[in-house]
């Protein structure tokens, strides 16, 4: 359908496979309602996992991130306009976490920049250059309105040094068909969008695709990101499952008794009428046996240790296909005790990490690049050169005390001052710390010469 909507001299083959299409379906289910294995059906219900690994993760990436855009006006400018999606961040990071990728594509709107957030079950995309990154995609909106239902398909490409946009709508009263081609303007939200336009003298596309960095194992000839559960989709659904039995251990387990019917209350009509105060307590039978007792108690050993157990077996199994550290999900109490295993437990988070803020980061590039171009083409700011800083707050992604390591061997060698040391990682005032570092560096023929010490140090910090 989409092939069949542009111009057959710029129309593009959807770049998106049919594995790749399923894939994006189930985490866009599992993230929304747990997953198809969810439903009155199966009795089952989801402990919300996919939304918890995406927005551990999405937290972890975003929690001490800082975009600074300076240089000119035209930096201060492009400062201001990303400001407000800046804020929002985390919700984006967590929809592209999810479903394995998300696009920025920014818009002009009464002389300011817009950002939308195009989720992964919203694009696709017609073609990639040969390093993977996207060049080209078209995006759907649709727009429900009565017995009728509005669609646009935007469609941006980009070849040398050229970017191509077109916009085409249309009507239907049925969302099993696109239905009939009808004018922009017909819809007001889109009147003023223009139906084709070029872009000249750019050098990527003016749209940032970010992407979760992680081997596609759902298609491997595809260059789109796949969801960070995608490796444990089984192991979720198995959990599902085995927290049904969890509960069903309790439920099924509760304390009754059961009593002949001739025990209980005999109604006028011959009914049996359970005790008002107790009424899930009793459960009566029809047929009592000569040497019965006249009332027996159901009251079986409940096995929720041993099932709990085999529950956190699976969270810590997920947390390895996920690239997170163990007691992320499961318990904290009952995970590596020895220091080397911590650490490696750890540091498989923080590379996870480090990963994705590369890849935003990229895609941050791509996305402040976009929202230059059309400051120009609109003429909304002076035109000025521009620089990006970025902090991600290293102590997030990288162990605490190997950075404390590799921060007193800075000392050690001279580069770095001692009572900033002593200010960041040991947390004494800047007074007190001059102090010290003055005082140590009187005792030592060389200010700065540590390393016959340094056992020491080290042993006390």
């Amino acid at each position: 359908m989409l092939n069949q909507i542009f111009d057959q001299n710029t129309e593009q083959d959807v770049m998106m496979s049919e594995k790749m299409s399923a894939a994006i379906d189930l985490w866009a289910r599992m993230y929304e309602d747990g997953g198809p294995w969810c439903n009155e059906k199966t009795g089952l219900h989801s402990c919300k996992l996919p939304v918890i690994i995406s927005s551990e993760f999405a937290r972890l990436v975003t929690l001490e991130m800082e975009v600074d855009i300076t240089g000119s006006p035209r930096a201060d400018f492009l400062q201001e306009q990303i400001k407000n999606f800046l804020i929002d961040i985390r919700a984006y990071i967590e929809f592209g976490c999810a479903l394995g990728g998300i696009v920025f594509k920014p818009y002009v709107s009464n002389n300011q920049i817009v950002i939308d957030s195009v989720q992964g079950d919203d694009f696709f995309p017609t073609s990639f250059d040969t390093s993977g990154k996207m060049t080209g995609c078209v995006f759907v909106e649709q727009i429900k309105r009565k017995n009728n239902i509005f669609t646009r398909a935007e469609h941006h490409e980009y070849s040398n040094g050229t970017y191509t946009i077109q916009n085409r709508a249309f009507q239907s009263h049925s969302s099993e068909s696109i239905g009939t081609p009808i004018a922009l303007s017909d819809v007001p939200e889109w009147a003023q969008l223009t139906p084709d336009m070029q872009i000249k003298e750019v050098d990527r596309p003016l749209f940032a695709y970010f992407r979760v960095p992680q081997a596609n194992r759902q298609d491997r000839h595809s260059p789109l990101g796949t969801s960070v559960f995608a490796d444990a989709v089984d192991t979720i659904h198995n959990f599902d499952e085995q927290y049904g039995r969890y509960l069903w251990e309790f439920k099924g387990g509760e304390l009754a008794i059961d009593a002949a019917d001739d025990l209980l209350q005999t109604q006028l009509d011959g009914t049996i009428k359970m005790p008002e105060r107790d009424k899930r307590l009793y459960r009566g039978h029809s047929v009592r046996a000569q040497d019965q007792s006249f009332y027996e108690i159901f009251a079986p050993q409940l096995r929720d240790e041993s099932l709990a157990r085999g529950m956190n077996t699976m969270l810590k199994q997920i947390e390895m296909q996920c690239g997170l550290a163990y007691g992320t999900l499961s318990d904290p109490q009952d995970v590596a005790k020895t220091a080397t295993e911590i650490q490696a437990s750890k540091q498989r988070s923080f590379s996870t990490v480090r990963d994705i803020q590369k890849s935003l980061q990229s895609a941050l590039d791509d996305l402040i690049y976009s929202m230059d171009k059309l400051a120009t083409l609109y003429q909304l700011a002076p035109q000025g050169s521009y620089q990006t800083a970025y902090d991600w707050d290293d102590s997030i992604v990288n162990d605490p005390q190997q950075r404390k390591q590799m921060y007193w061997q800075y000392v050690t060698a001279g580069k770095f001052p001692f009572w900033r040391y002593l200010v960041e990682f040991e947390h004494y005032t800047e007074k007190d710390a001059k102090e010290i570092a003055n005082e140590a560096a009187s005792s030592l023929s060389n200010p700065f010469d540590f390393k016959q010490q340094s056992g020491d140090n080290n042993a006390a910090t």
